[in-house]
């Protein structure tokens, strides 16, 4: 089986990835009060500058769901692809010809628990057995099984994807493969 970094270098080639295509710059704009000091309005520029207010965007789940795709395909894998927004609201749903119906919510739970969670999903399997979240069980919306990861960039979570439809090694090579594709991508 190919390696995680490997599975990502070779989406890098197939789907012609560039550069970073979230880190767009704010166009500076000029103050409508004119009495205001440009100093002041050089620092609110420069602090909306900082606090970047990007988004999960459909065209951005769907890159991301294909990064997958092609990656299970390797792996002779039928997944469901799950990605969700900041707020674990679905972004994308993504089901792969003969998936697992199953697959369809626990994909969705995994992306889920991911972003409340703030952690990949087989971290927090681990930690609710005896360690800081000891006691979290599956359920409402939770899903404590590999194949789920938050899609972080600069300190920030912009969402999070979740994959089922192979074993557990399998849908978390895939979570792992889709969150370095959105690093290398979006962040």
């Amino acid at each position: 089986m190919k390696t995680i970094d490997e599975l990502v270098c070779e989406l890098k080639g197939t789907l012609n990835v560039q550069q970073p295509i979230i880190k767009t710059p704010i166009k500076e704009v000029k103050s409508p009060i004119e009495d205001k000091p440009k100093q002041e309005v050089k620092a609110a520029v420069t602090a909306a500058k900082s606090d970047k207010a990007y988004k999960m965007t459909l065209a951005m789940a769907k890159e991301i769901a294909k990064a997958v795709e092609i990656a299970a395909g390797i792996m002779g894998v039928n997944a469901v692809v799950a990605v969700k927004d900041e707020g674990a609201n679905l972004v994308l749903l993504h089901a792969m010809d003969d998936s697992y119906i199953a697959s369809v919510n626990v994909a969705q739970d995994k992306a889920y628990t991911a972003v409340a969670l703030k952690m990949p999903t087989h971290k927090a399997l681990e930690e609710s057995r005896g360690g800081s979240l000891d006691g979290l069980a599956n359920g409402n919306g939770i899903m404590l099984l590999g194949g789920g990861y938050p899609l972080k960039a600069n300190g920030k979570i912009y969402g999070g994807v979740g994959v089922s439809g192979g074993t557990k090694e399998q849908d978390t090579a895939l979570a792992m493969v889709a969150e370095r594709y959105f690093k290398i991508r979006f962040a």
